[in-house]
């Protein structure tokens, strides 16, 4: 089991991490959080008003597992942090979340550790049920996780729609046990060639990741894989696509600072 200190984690503005750590000498090992405000958050007559959501995602066959923190105090701030089952450690990681009555918080500044909070452990009943969602699914490498995630931020951010997506609630996929929609789900046959770029979002349904024709010539040039933006299935196959070095094109309009130009009726989760 790898234990870090918490009196030696440097973090980078913005940035936030799970670990264990060990808070005592008769403590065998918690999993804590540990976060450096990129606005300068500090402490509120020695506390802070601390939100928690939790979602599971599926992206690329890879299983995100999210948490979120919203931190409220002279500022209000949100801190991402992403976890990977099949990591080292990362079963027991889960294990020990879904077991723990609190959590602490550690939060840093440019120097060091500043100070901790302790909070009641909201997400225990949600890591007590995603591991049997997971397990159901294939093996991931952790390339494959990261540039999953790296995928998913790039279509979701900035944080705040991370944060309105995994709101818990009943019908949120991933937030209660059951098992997450994947391309058997959809009603309609999708062709053979658009399968491998299927996914399920959990605020837009199933999707067809498509080149905006627009970005056809920037694609072609460079990386075509950063071009790949989500569409509704149905919004796809009603306009077609072309091929382009083996990626789907489609006349879908593309807004600037909105993303791609839907009709709202084609979601269907």
């Amino acid at each position: 089991m790898d234990l870090i200190n918490p009196d030696k984690i440097r973090l980078i503005p913005g940035q936030s991490i799970e670990a264990m750590f060990t808070p005592g000498p008769d403590n065998p090992g918690e999993v804590g959080f540990f976060i450096r405000s990129a606005s300068g958050l500090i402490r509120r007559n020695g506390d802070l008003d601390i939100e928690q959501r939790a979602g599971l995602i599926k992206f690329d066959d890879v299983m995100l597992v999210l948490t979120m923190l919203r931190v409220g105090g002279d500022e209000e701030e949100l801190f991402d942090i992403w976890w990977n089952y099949h990591a080292r450690g990362g079963m027991e990681h889960f294990r020990r979340m879904s077991e723990q009555e609190n959590v602490t918080i550690h939060f840093y500044d440019e120097e060091a550790q500043g100070f901790s909070v302790n909070k009641e452990n909201g997400f225990r009943k949600f890591f007590n049920s995603v591991p049997e969602v997971i397990k159901s699914s294939q093996q991931w490498t952790d390339i494959e996780f990261d540039r999953a995630v790296r995928g998913f931020c790039a279509q979701s951010y900035p944080k705040e729609n991370l944060w309105e997506m995994i709101k818990l609630r009943p019908e949120a996929p991933g937030t209660e046990p059951g098992r997450i929609p994947d391309i058997e789900d959809y009603p309609e046959p999708i062709p053979d060639g658009l399968r491998p770029y299927y996914t399920y979002l959990p605020d837009q349904g199933h999707c067809i990741r498509i080149i905006p024709s627009m970005f056809e010539e920037e694609a072609t040039k460079g990386d075509p894989d950063k071009y790949l933006y989500p569409a509704p299935v149905k919004t796809v196959l009603r306009c077609g696509i072309r091929w382009v070095q083996g990626y789907p094109v489609a006349p879908i309009p593309f807004i600037p600072g909105h993303g791609l130009a839907v009709p709202p009726d084609d979601s269907e989760y």
